[in-house]
């Protein structure tokens, strides 16, 4: 009897710990993923037409192959910042994409929670961001 009233909460329990290991996990897997495009991207920035350009060149390649086996459909942004004001000016791209400069690489994502009660909220955002100075 009191193992009937005791199961039900610690599945959820044990379903609550698996739920938070795999948040931990897809987290701690964006900001690698993210730390190596943003590598990328600092040093390759100008071998693409629009600086930084991330739908086409190496740091595009870098996305596609890094972004496999997320837990869900991946939004990625690549931006020039300027180091002075810590936001991306406005204007076209060559006036502060430059050596110095920084390159800004954001990632999100979500994932549906295995936990009956946590799924009834929705799918949980994940995501990530990195900022490295443009090498050349």
């Amino acid at each position: 009897m009191e193992f009937a009233l005791i199961l039900p909460l610690l599945l959820l329990l044990i379903i609550g710990v698996i739920d938070g290991g795999r948040a931990i996990f897809a987290f701690n897997q964006m900001s690698q993923v993210v730390r190596a495009v943003a590598r990328v991207a600092s040093t390759t920035c100008f071998q693409t037409t629009t600086p930084c350009d991330m739908t086409s060149g190496p740091i595009a390649a870098s996305i596609a192959s890094q972004g496999a086996g997320f837990q869900g459909p991946a939004t990625w942004a690549v931006t020039c910042i300027n180091p002075a004001t810590g936001v991306a000016p406005t204007g076209t791209t060559n006036d502060f994409c430059k050596v110095g400069s920084l390159v800004r690489v954001t990632i999100s994502t979500s994932f549906t929670l295995a936990a009956p009660v946590a799924n009834s909220f929705g799918p949980v955002a994940v995501g990530s961001k990195t900022e490295q100075e443009i090498l050349q």
